[in-house]
């Protein structure tokens, strides 16, 4: 028999790390439970090893990447796993989709979780940046265009 894998516990505020390629984590935080499977984060270039404590981390703006709207799943099941809590500091239109919160989320951009840990890989150069059918998507995903590091990995010339 299976046995199911126990449910993390997390929250508004409570800070992750996502684990790369190469080992090492990328912090993220948590910034609101958007819908019932889907939850805001922001994602930053701050690298920690995986077995890390709790902060506090200190999340500067100066080392923001993205904020993204994203499945639930890894929250929930540990594969992120929470190491802190700390306010949410963010400025409230750096929120992903914060501008359709009025209107029922209609026109809200959501992603599929493993979308962040690829931004991730591609930020860190562990994998390429344009290795996607659009090349600039994950240009798109990125807080400001100021955001994009100069040292990424292209697939394609």
């Amino acid at each position: 028999m299976r046995k199911r894998k126990k449910r993390q516990a997390w929250g508004a505020g409570d800070v992750f790390v996502v684990e790369q390629r190469d080992g090492l984590c990328s912090l993220g935080q948590v910034i609101e439970l958007l819908m019932p499977n889907v939850a805001s984060c922001a994602f930053y270039d701050i690298r920690v090893k995986c077995d890390t404590s709790a902060g506090p981390f200190g999340l500067p703006m100066k080392h923001l990447i993205a904020t993204l709207s994203v499945t639930r799943e890894q929250l929930d099941f540990g594969k992120w796993k929470v190491v802190g809590h700390e306010p949410v500091t963010l400025d409230r239109e750096l929120w992903p989709n914060d501008k359709f919160r009025t209107n029922g989320w209609i026109g809200a951009k959501m992603y599929d979780a493993s979308i962040a840990e690829e931004l991730l890989d591609a930020y860190n150069a562990l994998v390429p940046w344009d290795d996607w059918g659009d090349p600039a998507f994950l240009d798109k995903l990125l807080a400001s265009p100021e955001r994009k590091p100069m040292h990424v990995l292209y697939k394609k010339k």
